[in-house]
């Protein structure tokens, strides 16, 4: 075997190793159930996060990077601080979006909204693993645990082709998030330096 072909070939052992890490496990396996019984424990939850998207016409990634406060139930600031500033609050039935300043006003797109709360609020409490509105898969790699969903309805799979979630197996904290588009285009989302059940100013919720 030829240097050129070995080095090409350790080059594509970690992808190799990672794929095949991943197990799946059924619906009603224990680590699944401790999973949805640490998240129910869990009052509050806060971190920084960092979004990456990736688009086929371009060569480089998107960065932002921000913030997140969630509190039990429905309430949760997503703000993101760079390289724009853009905020997300959802109180309750409420969702607000500011952006560089400015509130935003979607008429006619209530819908939608309703689904984007649905899924980021699912993402981070993880009742999205048990929505009837995707068909859903579970593996783990031993530290870890994946959800893999696949949106139902029509109008959804326009826009969200498949969801990934990983929690920590240890403590139930949420690791990343994976949105991918029907053009294969991805947005990842890791969540870092998270810390739960710590006391939550209100007027997060209400005021940008």
């Amino acid at each position: 075997m030829s240097k050129t072909l070995v080095a090409v070939f350790f080059a594509f052992v970690p992808f190799l190793l990672s794929a095949q890490d991943w197990k799946a496990v059924g619906g009603d396996d224990p680590l699944l159930s401790g999973l949805k019984t640490e998240l129910s424990k869990m009052e509050s939850i806060k971190g920084d996060l960092r979004q990456e998207k990736a688009f086929a016409f371009l060569t480089e990634k998107l960065v932002s990077t921000g913030v997140f406060i969630y509190q039990k139930e429905n309430k949760l600031r997503w703000e993101f601080s760079s390289p724009i500033e853009y905020i997300i609050l959802i109180n309750e039935n409420s969702m607000r979006l500011k952006e560089e300043g400015e509130e935003k006003k979607y008429k006619g797109m209530n819908q939608i909204l309703r689904q984007v709360k649905e899924i980021i609020l699912g993402c981070i409490d993880g009742s999205i693993m048990g929505s009837s509105n995707y068909n859903t898969s579970f593996s783990t790699d031993g530290a870890n645990i994946r959800i893999q969903l696949q949106p139902k309805a029509k109008n959804l799979k326009e826009f969200i082709k498949q969801i990934d979630v990983e929690f920590a197996k240890s403590g139930a904290v949420l690791k990343k998030v994976t949105l991918t588009d029907p053009s294969e285009d991805r947005t990842e989302m890791t969540f870092s330096n998270v810390v739960v059940n710590q006391k939550v100013d209100e007027s997060l919720f209400t005021s940008f």
